[in-house]
Parts: structure tokens; sequence; C-alpha cells
């Protein structure tokens, strides 16, 4: 062919965006992490393992379970579900699709889902390489930060209907997958040319439902981490991946803007995670937290209500505010008004309702859901997007009001301590003993002492589903 010029990523790497990252991600060690980030990231990998248990009792991931347990690999890495090892690109499939099952993973002003596609992919290779549990927690803290500078650069995403978690998660992967296989910057920059090909990820699924988006996280982390794999053994991808006239900036941010990345380039992104304590859509979070309040002030039930005002950003309107009847759990937990009305009919938003097809019919929630009336309003300035203005009208004519900036569990209002340990206890109640619980705690609370993650992964698997020695898992 002639006029033109096949450039690799390696070649280039010094001169383009992905350069720049890759030299970033190679040069960052567990020393330059500060205490908090650290301590952040360890939180963060203990709500991840804790949802992944979870995940893999729920009926919306089955599938995946079954196919994965239909094709077993060479062990390398541990499955959650079952304890049982499998490849690494198996397991960082099955245990990211796990972590994201609930739609109670963490969230991320700039980088949507982070660590259901990061963890999985930096925790299966940190298994198989023998790293330590600085290197994982290096690598998480990796991961998160490219997804968050390329969501920064990427601000058009939602709006032109690009799930951003699968979009950025193979990034994220990649990132958290070179760190711990350490890659150079040129092999990372190719590394994330290899991976940029697999990005993508339609959002229909909050207009008509499908449980796809589960898949996308754990789809996010395979790709992420067989880019950085290939990389390593001298595959290459597009030099100007991100910036290019067919790269993700264009394509999937409506041309991006390259100057917010810039703006946050110095920021440690993981202080900036959601730690999500409902298992809904991040934009419900605010509603939820304001009306579970004007609940208990002022004690008011289902029967009472006349009309139920919600103020939110204008893009949350059509994000899941505008389904009243979902027909399967994600649309549920996109709605608005089902969990409105799931809790103002249970006293609560319990995850096992969700998926409850009977709590979907229930005519009560249904009844309660119908008087949600969502519209767009103005953030104050300096607030967060994820603010709103609730406004609950009765029967008898009483009315109650609040603004709520923010919600539990963002960094306005962040999860301390003890709220997520809580959440992780909750999720895992029930499905090991409580001694593994406390085993597993405390190995993610020494994880910078680790000299491999063996003590971390040995606990892994939920009681009754481990394997039972043969290869097959017991039911």
């Amino acid at each position: 062919m002639t006029g033109t010029t096949t450039v690799s990523a390696a070649e280039e790497a010094p001169s383009t965006l992905s350069g720049r990252i890759a030299a970033w991600v190679s040069a960052l060690r567990y020393e330059d992490l500060p205490g908090d980030v650290v301590e952040r990231t360890r939180l963060l990998v203990l709500d991840q393992l804790g949802l992944q248990l979870r995940g893999a009792t729920l009926p919306n991931v089955r599938p995946v379970l079954s196919l994965a347990d239909a094709q077993p690999g060479k062990a390398a890495a541990t499955l959650a579900h079952s304890g049982a090892a499998t490849t690494v690109s198996q397991a960082v499939w099955v245990n990211g699709t796990l972590g994201h099952s609930a739609e109670y993973d963490d969230a991320h002003p700039l980088a949507w889902h982070t660590n259901s596609a990061v963890v999985p992919a930096a925790l299966a290779l940190a298994e198989r390489e023998g790293a330590s549990g600085r290197d994982l927690i290096t690598a998480v803290v990796a991961g998160i930060q490219v997804m968050g500078l390329l969501g920064a650069a990427t601000p058009k995403m939602l709006g032109l209907g690009w799930h951003g978690s699968k979009v950025l998660g193979v990034f994220g992967a990649a990132a958290a997958a070179g760190a711990v296989l350490g890659l150079t910057p040129a092999q990372l920059a190719d590394a994330f040319g290899i991976a940029g090909s697999d990005a993508g990820g339609t959002m229909e699924y909050d207009r008509s439902g499908g449980e796809v988006k589960r898949l996308h996280a754990g789809s996010a982390s395979r790709s992420g981490v067989e880019a950085a794999e290939l990389a390593g053994l001298g595959f290459t991808g597009p030099a100007t991946l991100f910036e290019g006239p067919r790269g993700l900036l264009r394509l999937f941010g409506g041309g991006g803007d390259a100057a917010a990345l810039d703006a946050v380039w110095d920021r440690w992104l993981v202080r900036d995670t959601i730690v999500r304590f409902y298992p809904s859509v991040a934009t419900n979070h605010a509603p939820l937290d304001a009306i579970r309040h004007l609940r208990a002030e002022h004690g008011i039930a289902a029967g009472d209500l006349a009309r139920i005002r919600v103020g939110l950003v204008d893009f949350a309107v059509g994000h899941g505010a505008a389904i009243t009847r979902p027909t399967d759990a994600i649309s549920a937990q996109f709605s608005l008004a089902f969990s409105v009305g799931l809790q103002f009919v249970t006293g609560g938003n319990a995850p096992a309702d969700y998926f409850d097809a009977g709590r979907r019919a229930d005519p009560e929630i249904l009844a309660v859901g119908d008087l949600v009336e969502p519209y767009p309003m103005p953030i104050p300035e300096g607030d967060p997007i994820f603010s709103t203005r609730v406004d609950i009208e009765l029967k008898d004519g009483t009315a109650y009001g609040a603004y709520q900036a923010g919600f539990r569990g963002h960094p306005s209002r962040p999860a301390g301590d003890a709220d997520i340990r809580e959440k992780f206890r909750e999720n895992v109640d029930g499905l090991i003993a409580p001694e593994r619980a406390d085993a597993l705690a405390a190995a993610v609370d020494r994880l910078e002492t680790l000299e491999t993650v063996a003590p971390l992964t040995g606990l892994l698997g939920v009681d009754g589903l481990r394997d039972n020695g043969t290869g097959r898992q017991d039911a």
C-alpha cells in the first residue's frame, strides 16, 4: 500500500495521549500513594469482593455462571462464585460480571463504575503472577485513575447513549493489568490501542431492559487484561487511539475535551469514588435518601400520599426516572418510581426485592410509583449533580419538602469505614461462614503486608458452591 504508514503505539508512545497516560501508570509506585488513598482502595476492594459473593446468588447472572462452569480452563485465578480456579480471562469475566450484577457497586462522577472492571483484572493477574498486596493496591489505583481521566475528557458519552463503564472499563482494566505485569510505557500504550477495539456498550437497556448491562464490567475487564497480555507479547495498537480522528474522544465523546483531562490530572481520582447504599442507579440515591428522611421525620405512610415531585439534574430524568413499569431487575433498578414505591411499601430498598417479579407487579408499589413526578431542575452552583428537591403532598393537603445535595456515599457525604464494612457484612451474610467473613475482611485490612494475594483469594467462593475437589462445583 502506498501513501499510508501503519504506526504502532509502541513507536509513538511518548508523543500521544495514550503514551502520556501509559508513562504515568508505568511510573506509579506504592510508595507514591498517600495514606488515605491506600485506605480508600482497601475498602473499595472489600466492597467489591462482598458484591461478587452476593452476585453469585442472583438469578440474572446464572447463565454466565453456567457458561463458565461448562468451559473450565487452566487453573490460574479464583472464581468468586465457586472458589474454583480457572484462566485469568475467565475469572475476570465472571468476577467482574458478578461485581456489577446487583447494581450495587461503586459509581464515579467521571468514571462511571470502576471497581467491577478494575479489581477483578488486578486481583486475577496478581494471583497468577504471585504479586503482592501492595502491587494489587497500586494497580487498582492506576485503573481507577485512567478511567477517571478518560471520563473527564468524554463528558458527552451518556447523551450519545454509550455506557461509560464498558467504554472506559477496558482501559482501566488494561492499566491495572499493565501495572501488575510491569509493562513498559510503550507496551501499555499498545495495550490501550488494542483495548480500544473492544470499547463500546450501548445503554438501550435503560429504555427497554435486558440484563446485558451486567456483562459490561466483566467483558471490559477481560478485554483490558487480554489487551495488556497481548501487548506484552508484542502485539500492537494504534498510537492515537484516544485523540485520533477515529479515536475514543471523537467516537464516544462527541469530540471530547482534552482540557478537562488536564484539569484533573494531578488529583487522586480514587478519592471521588461513590459507594452505593441502594442497589439502584446513582441518580436515584439522593431522592431515596431525602424520602427516607421525610418518612422518618413525619411518619408518612403510603396510604397518605397524593403527589411526589422529584427534581433532578436534566439527564437523570431520561436516564431511569422515565421508567414506571419495570419488566426485569435492571429496569426496576433504574426506575425511580419503583424504588420510591418499594421504599414506602416495604420500608426499604433491599437488593432481593429488585429481582422479585412479584414486587415488580405489586399494585401497591406501582400505585405509589404512579404518584412520582420527576422533572429537570437546575443544580445550585457548587452542589453535586446528584442532588435533588423532593416535595411530598398528602391527601389531607399537608406538604413536606426537602432539598438534598448529594447522598450518603457520595464524596460530598462520604461513606465511612464502618458504613462500608457493614455493607460488606450484609452482602456476605448467609453466604459464607462468619469466621470466613472475618478472615476475608482481615486479609483486606492487611493487604499491603501480604507478599502474595493468596491469603485473600483462598477465601473466595460462596459456601455450597465451592469446588468439591473433582473440578466441578457442588450445587
